[in-house]
């Protein structure tokens, strides 16, 4: 397997494909690399509020742990 990862400065690029290949079938994808930098910028801009989820949930505690105690009862 041949891999190389490049910064192509125009639009075309000479491809040298190994003795081994010649004559059999190859794949030839090209794909662009995301950004690291970029991605990590916008991971950090998001941040985790636990408190813009509370109350929620329109059940009591009381309702919710009843209802795993019959679930969980039912598993026997």
């Amino acid at each position: 397997m041949l891999r190389e990862i490049i910064r192509p400065e125009n639009d075309y690029y000479n491809l040298h494909i190994p003795a081994e290949y010649v004559g059999k079938d190859v794949e030839v994808i090209v794909l662009p690399l995301f950004d690291l930098v970029k991605t990590t910028q916008v991971e950090e801009q998001k941040t985790f509020d636990p408190m813009a989820f509370f109350g929620a949930a329109s059940e009591s505690k009381m309702s919710v742990d009843s209802y795993l105690s019959q679930t969980r009862s039912e598993w026997d």
